[in-house]
């Protein structure tokens, strides 16, 4: 029962639990109606005290990931009660090769939200949104031989669009993109020429920006997030050809 835990390491000693248990419960190590081992179990098998993993529990129940019944014990609760857009889940999802089941709902959800973004960004940014946005492209174009520099890169441009709106509901829509785009770009990696036609396709996003067509902002996106769409499709089926 105990090997089924993932060794924790050094950080806050409650984050060391809860990421180690939403990995082990996203890779099925702990499946739906399943019962965690008690509390003491788990202070030994992470040398944490049992605080910390009472509050482990309590984010992990946040999550919709487990329900905690007095008498009954702590018991795993099926995938659609979890919180499906919460980046820990996401990212445990990517790393356990659970992305692909879910991802065309991500991508929807993503394009509903996203468009509607530029649309906003070309009304609504700043000068200075303008500027971040072309730095951004700039450092983009240095990042196309590094995957993990261009995620990181890729996401600050889209969370720049976010930040543009001046809308605070959406900003917080735009955590859950950095685990999407780690994943679309994990997959397209060994596609040629895929990072750069990334780079012109947000390009094109940022001059309809700069030039305040909100019809033409929407219809980059739109191009974009489609074009990426079918780039995973491909990339999965082990023949992707379309650009990132």
């Amino acid at each position: 029962m105990m090997t089924s835990f993932q060794t924790v390491t050094s950080r806050r000693l409650h984050e060391q639990v809860l990421n180690a248990l939403v990995e082990s419960i996203v890779a099925e190590k702990f499946g739906s109606g399943d019962s965690l081992p008690s509390e003491a179990e788990m202070c030994e098998v992470y040398g944490v005290s049992r605080s910390s993993v009472r509050e482990a529990l309590r984010v992990l129940a946040e999550k919709g990931l487990i329900e905690v019944r007095h008498g009954l014990g702590t018991r795993v609760n099926p995938p659609e009660r979890w919180d499906f857009m919460d980046p820990l889940v996401l990212s445990a999802r990517r790393k356990n090769g659970a992305m692909e089941s879910v991802f065309d709902d991500l991508h929807e959800a993503r394009r509903i939200v996203e468009c509607e973004v530029a649309a906003l960004a070309a009304n609504r940014a700043s000068e200075d949104d303008h500027k971040r946005l072309a730095i951004t492209l700039d450092e983009l174009r240095d990042a196309v031989a590094d995957p993990v520099a261009f995620a990181d890169t890729a996401y600050a441009f889209h969370r720049i669009l976010f930040e543009s709106t001046g809308n605070r509901v959406l900003l917080r829509m735009a955590a859950p993109i950095r685990e999407v785009l780690a994943y679309t770009i994990q997959v397209a990696a060994s596609t040629p020429g895929a990072f750069e036609q990334g780079v012109a396709e947000r390009e094109a996003i940022r001059r309809a920006i700069v030039a305040r067509d909100v019809d033409g902002a929407r219809r980059a996106m739109s191009a974009h997030l489609d074009r990426l769409h079918n780039t995973v499709r491909s990339g999965t089926n082990g023949a992707s050809k379309h650009a990132l």
